[in-house]
Order: structure tokens, then sequence, then C-alpha cells
């Protein structure tokens, strides 16, 4: 069994050296994400959530470090895979009905959100290129949120 300092250690390793679309270091998402969850299976899960998408480490990775089959499922599930449409990746997290996996996304989707304030609040669009970056934080907060509203209505539904 791993434990969250265990956790911690793989998903700084996986993201050292990674910068967000502003420049942050990435792994200061996955922590963000990790630390929001109310279970250890939604900790553990929220830190290793862009390990398999973000990195070369892979499931089989994980498991031979001893992360258990909970989590594992969990970072499968949100694991979003090249050629799915955003919406189908929400989508399946939904209908998987993996509570921590609902959990986790839905942490993963506020933390975005709030990151995408704080760049607008923040982000100098003097040059073509910092205008550009910020219609694409834009556009990617549109997507989060449409996501999380989804997943709200999914939970509400019973879906």
């Amino acid at each position: 069994m791993t434990t969250i300092e265990d956790i911690i250690r793989i998903a700084v390793k996986a993201h050292d050296g990674m910068k967000d679309m502003v420049g942050n270091p990435a792994v200061a998402h996955v922590l963000a994400v990790g630390l929001m969850g109310k279970t250890v299976a939604e900790q553990k899960a929220g830190f290793l959530h862009d390990v398999v998408e973000d990195s070369d480490i892979t499931l089989d990775d994980l498991r031979a470090e001893g992360v258990e089959e909970d989590v594992l499922t969990a970072v499968d599930l949100l694991t979003h895979r090249p050629g799915m449409s955003y919406e189908d990746y929400v989508k399946s997290i939904v209908r998987s009905h993996n509570e921590t996996a609902i959990q986790v996304k839905l942490n993963d989707l506020h933390h975005n959100l709030h990151r995408a304030e704080l760049a607008l609040m923040t982000l100098d669009t003097s040059t073509r290129e910092r205008q550009a970056l910020l219609d694409e934080i834009l556009s990617i907060a549109a997507m989060h949120d449409r996501a999380e509203r989804y997943i709200q209505s999914a939970i509400v539904t019973g879906r």
C-alpha cells in the first residue's frame, strides 16, 4: 500500500520541469487537486490524475510502485486519451459511476477554472501572442465550465 508521501513523490517526479500555459510549475496543479480530495483515494487519484496523460509513466508503472487498484481505476478514467473528444471523455467519467474519479474531475475542473481566473486578471495582453494565449485560456475555461455543469447535473439527476 502506498502512502500519500509516496504518491506525491511519483507526481513530483512525473511533472519535473513541466510548466502550464502561463509558465507556472505543472506540479502545483496536481498538488492542489490532490489536496482537495476528501478521502485518501481522492487525494491519491488527485495527485496522480495527470501523470499517465502528461508523462511516460504508465498504469503498469504505477501498479509496480504499489498504487492500489481502486486508485488506478480512477486514474485510468481520468486519463484523457488522444483521439477522444473532451466531451466524450467527461461523459465516460460520469457513466463510470466511479465516485473517486467523478470527485477528482470536479476538483480538477474547479482548480482549472480558478487558474484561468487568475491568468485573466494578471495576463499582459499587449502582444499578439499574449492575446492568443488569453483567447485560448478563455476557450478552455468555457469548456471546463460546461464540463463542470454537466457533471453536477448528472450527479443531481443520478445519470
